[in-house]
């Protein structure tokens, strides 16, 4: 009986793991969760976010069903959100190194206040109370 209970757990495992929509998922929140990580922090920088990030998704990590924040996918997305005018940088010298630091701008405050006001505007609407009804009871 453990042995099938183990496969079926490797098996929901991969499709959990290859699953486009969890992938869509996380980088929708990431974005989020970084205005969030630099707005409390009020300057960070990069790998500072990357740790802060798997903190957020450590769940899924140790489950392996999400690699560890990735240099390589990070760092193009603090310069878009930089570009767009949310986030702003500065570097510092640490150590003989050359650090970018970010900050969040006061459009980035905005936008992060609007994000989470919509949570509230979720949690209130008869549907998603239905949707969320509904999962509870499959889990």
């Amino acid at each position: 009986m453990d042995d099938y209970k183990s496969d079926i757990q490797k098996d929901y495992s991969e499709v959990v793991r290859n699953n486009l929509i969890i992938n869509h998922y996380v980088k929708g929140m990431s974005r989020f969760l970084i205005l969030w990580i630099v707005k409390y922090n009020g300057s960070i920088h990069g790998y500072g976010i990357l740790k802060e990030l798997d903190k957020f998704f450590s769940t899924f990590i140790k489950e392996q069903s999400l690699k560890k924040s990735n240099p390589s996918n990070i760092y193009p997305i603090l310069n878009k959100m930089e570009e767009s005018g949310i986030l702003v940088s500065e570097l510092r010298i640490e150590n003989n190194k050359k650090i970018k630091y970010f900050k969040i701008t006061p459009d980035g405050e905005y936008l992060l206040e609007y994000i989470y006001s919509r949570f509230d505007v979720i949690h209130n609407n008869p549907q998603w109370k239905l949707l969320f009804e509904d999962m509870d009871k499959m889990i």
